[in-house]
């Protein structure tokens, strides 16, 4: 089911060569014209694949994260006197680099409002270090007296979780300048609203990542902007998926497992290549800004009970159910539409159901070597979210995104199918 024109054997001369030795020149003249062409076209073999160490992956960009973050913060004034203080925020991405903050403190004081800013003005895509963590933030507070005040705070940290030094200076009423430092996190992430459940966005520390958006085109009506917006929101999460299966390829190789297993999982990374370019070409040409290489790192190096139990979970979670889905849901899509899109709908419905095969073999591999620990890890995890389903407009439906009937379908059909074949599995 994975071998694509090359044996077992011949398979793992492949990815040891591509993990273990300096001919890459060589081997792109033999191998990539019928394997991993898509990769190898955007730069993701070489890199990514040749002698990297494990360690984790990049701080992230606003934008690569989610759109909107709500958490908490906890802190104590420093001047004019010692006082802790709590509150609940929410934080918007407004670029890569640049969110804006609605924030209510209580404590230290009169309870108050604050709207402001931040900018990270050293942020780049690629690896980041401590300068690209700094950041400043600015705004405005009210307080319960009806107080004005002007907000100024240096942070260090990113979207999701930072510290900062802030203050507050009193535009009305003769209140000193308050001085603070304080702790933020947001454990709750809102990525926007999407019926898609293409590919498999790859997640890092509890976050799904995803590509930021370098061109939206231009849409000439409501209709257009919802398919646009569609597929630019697919390809994004399809080209996520790429470092999620060339991280996978990793970390099959580091506990051990076969080597079709490994070429599988960089057949997947090519295919999300090719998903993603049908996308962006199907959203009008979008074009997006790849995530850094240091995504693609694994998060360990050697067999281990968390490792195993790690791929066990996001085998059954990320592929049996959600790539089923997928698979499920670009089948029934494709039936509803025409032409070029339903051609494109039918051949990654096809790519998802491979991909999904995929991660019942890993699972099947984790059941033969670590049983208990594998039973254990699906065992807490959930099915399937259940999809409200609204009306669509019928067009929209025709030009090849899903209503919200099919991907309710598709979830179901992917769920209950699951839960059958694990049963097998297990028994």
């Amino acid at each position: 089911m994975f071998d694509r024109g090359t044996s077992p054997r011949q398979q793992y001369r492949v990815v040891g060569s591509l993990r273990h030795s300096g001919f890459l020149v060589a081997l792109n003249e033999a191998m990539l014209p019928n394997r991993w062409s898509h990769l190898a076209r955007h730069g993701l073999l070489g890199t990514t694949l040749l002698g990297m160490a494990a360690r984790p992956a990049a701080a992230e960009d606003c934008g690569h994260v989610a759109d909107s973050t709500i958490g908490f913060v906890v802190g104590v004034d420093v001047s004019p006197r010692a006082r802790w203080f709590g509150g609940i925020e929410g934080r918007r991405c407004m670029s890569d680099s640049t969110e804006l903050m609605l924030r209510f403190e209580i404590g230290a004081g009169s309870p108050r409002l604050i709207v402001g800013g931040r900018v990270r003005p050293f942020e780049k895509d690629g690896d980041h270090g401590n300068a690209e963590s700094l950041g400043l933030e600015a705004g405005a507070l009210l307080d319960m007296n009806t107080r004005l005040g002007l907000h100024l705070a240096g942070t260090f940290g990113g979207h999701s979780a930072y510290l900062a030094a802030q203050s507050a200076v009193f535009v009305t009423g003769s209140d000193q300048p308050r001085l603070s430092v304080l702790a933020g996190l947001a454990p709750w992430t809102l990525i926007r609203d999407d019926v898609s459940v293409e590919g498999r966005p790859l997640v890092h520390e509890g976050r799904l990542i995803r590509p930021a958006l370098a061109l939206l085109p231009f849409a000439r009506s409501a209709e257009d902007r919802a398919v646009r917006d569609h597929f630019t929101s697919s390809a994004q999460f399809e080209m996520s998926s790429v470092w999620t299966f060339l991280r996978l390829a990793e970390e099959l190789a580091a506990v051990g497992a076969p080597a079709t297993l490994i070429a599988a999982a960089l057949d997947a990374a090519d295919d999300e290549v090719r998903h993603a370019e049908l996308c962006a070409g199907a959203a009008g040409g979008a074009e997006l800004s790849p995530l850094p290489m240091s995504m693609a790192r694994p998060r360990f190096t050697a067999r281990s009970t968390e490792a195993l139990a790690i791929l066990a979970a996001e085998a059954w979670c990320d592929g049996a159910l959600n790539e089923g889905a997928a698979a499920e849901e670009a089948r029934l899509a494709a039936a509803e539409t025409t032409g070029a899109t339903r051609s494109m709908l039918a051949s990654i419905a096809q790519d998802e159901a491979r991909h999904a095969e995929l991660s019942w073999a890993v699972l099947a591999w984790l059941f033969e070597v670590a049983p208990a620990s594998t039973r254990a890890a699906i065992a807490q995890l959930p099915s399937l979210s259940a999809t409200v389903v609204e009306r669509q407009d019928p067009a929209l439906t025709r030009r090849g995104v899903p209503s919200s009937e099919i991907t309710a379908a598709a979830r179901a059909h992917a769920g209950n199918s699951a839960r059958s074949r694990l049963a097998g599995l297990v028994a």
